[in-house]
């Protein structure tokens, strides 16, 4: 038997008792791809339940169905979750129902004994992914987006004939449920080459139907900072995201740290702002096609395009049922990626300078710090400089610096200023508070007293 099956067996039938249990999926692929087990599928020819709470007692993990009516359960164990389904017809007849070769091969648990749809092990090896049947992909439309993801993550060749089926398929992508699309292109998005990943997207029709609105940024002409089409420009900036998202080391110098953990935050239980600024890249110019102009000189500018395009990314992030938080990212990072940009001619930013980027980005400062070098580095047209270029680094990292200093205490409370000049709270109090804290920032005021004096001098000027 093969010593990389035999090891995936011993290490789940610690676990799983049925001698009728079969490891299916892509465990086994795993298994032979010599890496590590993460997820397991199981199958049955029996009480696919009553196995799934055996696991789950074994584990000290709890069990819920994932399809009664399918005979589909889960065991959420720790970083793991474990998948039971039956097979009342048989192994083999499961493996005939799935997506690729290369995920259907079951090896059975008590024996070690391997069934597989034809060519599984040896597709596996050859390092190709091949539809197992023709109506692979209408059989469930997800598995579209899964065969790029797979692609992108595992480094396997798509098959001709797989990828003449997804072809014919790929308008049926959009039926799958929409955070079923997001979960894999964030797959997608965190793989070592997201823009491998989304170009065999376009290539196989899928991009135009998961997300038009990037596919129609293909052939939308710039002006002569670029040096590509829009489309080509946003893959340029998805791969400098994605390689400052791992490097951040490449970008911010001294301020790699503090970058790294602005990154790492966390915008939900399975989203974090490194997340966010994948999304963002692959979205910061996609309102570009509405906002086109040309101009009397021939020049050619997007005027409003970053504010049409933080709503056309939440709109997307919508459709593909995103929560809230990421939204709420992207939108700022998409709406002001071009802001560092408009401070690179400064001879130094200064403390107001910092506060004032601090605030309008709040609170993903450093994240939109990424987005912003990541596009600058991706625009490198005829009338680009390379001394713009690297004068946006250098800014970006002691931006970076400055943002990652805490911010100090309010120097009033907000009931305090309005019982002291009279102010009932609203915008004109929300306003007062700001200035102060500008002001603040640049080390004008000190003190509760300077604060309050500020703001009545501000008023009475006003």
């Amino acid at each position: 038997m093969d010593a990389r099956l035999e090891a995936a067996r011993a290490e789940v039938a610690r676990v799983v008792d049925d001698p009728g249990a079969w490891l299916v999926g892509g465990a086994v692929r795993d298994a032979l791809l010599g890496r590590p087990l993460a997820d397991w599928d199981l199958v049955t020819e029996g009480d696919p339940e009553a196995l799934a709470r055996r696991v789950g007692r074994a584990v000290d993990a709890p069990v819920f169905p994932l399809s009664e009516r399918h005979g589909a359960w889960r065991v959420a164990d720790r970083g793991r979750e474990i998948d039971v389904t039956g097979a009342p017809d048989g192994v083999a007849a499961d493996l005939a129902r799935r997506d690729l070769t290369v995920n259907a091969i079951a090896l059975r648990l008590a024996d070690g004994r391997v069934e597989e749809a034809p060519g599984g092990r040896a597709d596996v090896e050859a390092g190709v992914l091949r539809a197992v049947s023709d109506g692979a992909f209408r059989d469930d439309p997800l598995r579209l987006l899964r065969l790029v993801r797979l692609h992108a993550e595992l480094g396997l060749a798509v098959e001709a004939g797989t990828a003449d089926l997804a072809r014919r398929d790929a308008a049926l992508a959009a039926r799958a449920a929409g955070e079923r699309q997001r979960m894999e292109l964030e797959r997608m998005l965190r793989s070592r080459d997201p823009v491998d990943a989304l170009r065999l997207m376009g290539d196989l029709g899928l991009l135009a139907v998961v997300l038009p609105e990037v596919a129609v940024l293909a052939a939308v002409e710039q002006n002569r900072y670029h040096h590509l089409d829009v489309l080509d420009h946003t893959l340029q900036v998805v791969d400098a995201a994605a390689d400052l998202v791992e490097h951040p080391a490449g970008g911010f110098g001294a301020a790699t740290e503090a970058v790294r953990a602005a990154l790492a935050e966390p915008l939900d239980a399975e989203s974090d702002v490194a997340l966010a600024v994948l999304w963002a890249a692959l979205l910061h110019d996609v309102a570009k096609p509405q906002t086109r102009a040309v101009f009397d000189d021939g020049h050619i500018g997007f005027p409003g395009h970053a504010q049409l395009g933080a709503e056309v990314a939440d709109a997307i992030l919508g459709r593909l049922r995103a929560s809230t938080a990421l939204r709420r990212c992207v939108a700022v990072l998409v709406r002001e990626h071009l802001r560092l940009g408009f401070l690179v001619s400064a001879s130094e930013p200064d403390a107001r300078a910092v506060h004032r980027y601090r605030v309008a980005t709040d609170p993903y400062a450093t994240a939109s710090l990424v987005v912003s070098l990541a596009d600058r580095w991706s625009t490198r047209g005829t009338r680009a400089r390379q001394r713009w270029i690297r004068r946006h680094t250098e800014l970006a990292e002691r931006m970076a610096l400055a943002l990652a200093a805490p911010l100090p205490a309010p120097l009033v409370r907000g009931d305090r200023l309005a019982e002291a000049l009279g102010v009932a709270p609203g915008p004109e109090l929300g306003e007062l508070l700001a200035r102060i804290a500008e002001e603040q920032a640049a080390g004008a005021i000190a003190s509760e007293a300077d604060a309050i004096a500020f703001a009545r001098e501000t008023r009475a000027s006003g």
